[in-house]
C-alpha cells in the first residue's frame, strides 16, 4: 500500500504538472550518488495514526461473528525535492506543486483520472503541507548525504493497511449467571 500510494502521487503530479519524465520516487541519497534531477519524491517517515486505534477486533459478517485484527492507519511523511538544471525551473516546479495540492488536497476513487487509476485497497489519501525548521531541514539533508535542495514535506494521511485473515468466532449460546444457566 505504501509503494502504491507514493507511485499514485508521483503519477498524479507528473500528469497534473505536465512533467511526466521528470517525476520519480527515489531515495534522497540518489540525488547526489546518481546525479538525479527533476522532482524526486522520497519517503522520510511512517507514523501510525493513534487516534484511530480503537477499532473492534470482532466483526459481524452475515449471521456470524469473526475475529479480525483492526486496520492500521498510517501517515506517510514524504519529502519532495526539486533538483532541476536551472534553479528558476526548480522554483517554478515547487510553486506549481504547492498550487496543485492546494487545489486538489485529497484523492479517492471518486475523483480519479482515467489515465491514473486510484490504487485498489485504499479509500482516501489526504495531503497536508508540513512546516520544517532550518534545523530539521539540515538534519534531513545531512543524513541523506546530499547538499540542500528546494523541498517540500507533505504528510499523506490515512493509508490503511488492513489484514485479510479472520478467524471464526464461536457462537454464544449460553450465558452463565451466578444463580444458574440461561438458554
Amino acid at each position: 500500500m505504501i509503494n502504491q500510494s507514493l507511485e499514485f502521487i508521483s503519477d498524479e503530479l507528473a500528469l497534473g504538472l505536465g512533467i511526466t519524465s521528470d517525476v520519480s520516487v527515489e531515495n534522497l541519497s540518489k540525488i547526489k550518488d546518481e546525479n538525479l534531477s527533476g522532482l524526486i519524491i522520497s519517503l522520510l517517515n511512517v507514523q501510525e495514526e493513534s487516534t484511530l486505534k480503537n477499532s473492534p477486533h470482532v466483526i459481524r459478517k452475515a449471521n456470524r461473528l469473526a475475529y479480525k485484527e483492526p486496520p492500521v492507519y498510517l501517515n506517510l511523511y514524504t519529502l519532495m525535492a526539486f533538483e532541476f538544471e536551472d534553479y528558476g525551473t526548480s522554483l517554478q516546479r515547487l510553486e506549481e506543486t504547492v498550487l496543485y495540492f492546494q487545489n486538489k488536497s485529497w484523492f479517492s476513487s471518486e475523483n480519479e483520472r482515467a489515465d491514473n487509476p486510484f490504487p485498489s485497497g485504499l479509500k482516501k489519501l489526504i495531503l497536508d503541507l508540513q512546516n520544517l525548521t532550518f534545523e530539521q531541514l539540515n538534519h534531513i539533508w545531512s543524513i541523506s548525504g546530499g547538499s540542500h535542495c528546494l523541498s517540500l514535506l507533505y504528510r499523506i494521511r490515512l493509508v490503511i493497511i488492513e489484514p485479510v485473515d479472520e478467524i471464526d468466532a464461536p457462537e454464544i449460546d449460553t450465558i452463565k449467571l451466578e444463580s444458574g444457566l440461561l438458554k
